[in-house]
C-alpha cells in the first residue's frame, strides 16, 4: 500500500513540476513584457513547497531514504541490530512529534492574517508537513516490524521500489 500510495505522489510530483515550469515561465515573460504578475511568486513558493516535502515522504513510503549503512553494516550483527532498532525508533518517535508540532502549529497559524495573494488558507501549507509525518511513521514502523522478524539486511543504497 505504502509504494502504492509513493506512486501517486510521484505523479502527482510531475504534474507539480509542470505546474512550476509554466509558472515562472508566465512570471518571466511578464516581467520581460514589463507587467509582472504578482501571484506567481506565491504560486511558485507553494508549488515548492507541495514538492520538496512529499517528495522526501515518497522516498520514506519507498523505504529509499538515505541510510547509515557505512557504519551500521560494519558492526556485528546484535549490535547492528541493536543500532538499526534505536535508529528506527527514533525515527518513528520524530515523525510523531512531526506531526504533533504540525497540528499544533495550525493554532498558531490561524492568529495571523498574513497578506498572501493565493486563494489558499495558510493551513494548507502544512498538508505536506502531515505527509510526511505519516511516511516517516509508517517507515519507522516498518522497519522495527522488519527487525523483530530478524529480515535485517545492510543498508546500502536502494533501487528505485525500495527493494534491497
Amino acid at each position: 500500500m505504502a509504494k502504492k500510495i509513493a506512486k501517486i505522489i510521484d505523479w502527482i510530483l510531475g504534474l507539480n513540476g509542470c505546474l512550476m515550469i509554466a509558472t515562472a515561465t508566465l512570471q518571466i515573460v511578464s516581467r520581460i513584457i514589463g507587467r509582472p504578475v504578482a501571484w506567481t511568486v506565491e504560486l511558485l513558493t507553494f508549488l515548492g513547497l507541495f514538492s520538496i516535502i512529499p517528495g522526501v515522504a515518497a522516498h520514506f513510503l519507498k523505504n529509499t531514504e538515505t541510510r547509515v549503512g557505512i557504519i551500521v553494516d560494519h558492526l556485528p550483527r546484535t549490535l547492528r541490530r541493536l543500532s538499526e532498532f534505536v535508529i528506527n525508533a527514533v525515527c518513528t518517535v520524530f515523525g510523531f512529534i512531526l506531526l504533533y508540532a504540525t497540528y499544533d502549529y495550525t493554532g498558531l497559524v490561524g492568529m495571523g492574517t498574513p497578506e498572501q495573494f493565493l486563494p489558499f488558507p495558510p493551513e494548507t501549507n502544512l498538508l505536506p508537513v502531515y505527509l510526511l509525518s505519516f511516511a516517516v511513521i509508517w517507515n519507522g514502523l516498518y522497519n522495527l516490524h522488519r527487525i523483530a522478524v530478524d529480515k535485517i539486511e545492510e543498508s546500502g543504497p536502494a533501487p528505485e521500489g525500495g527493494k534491497r
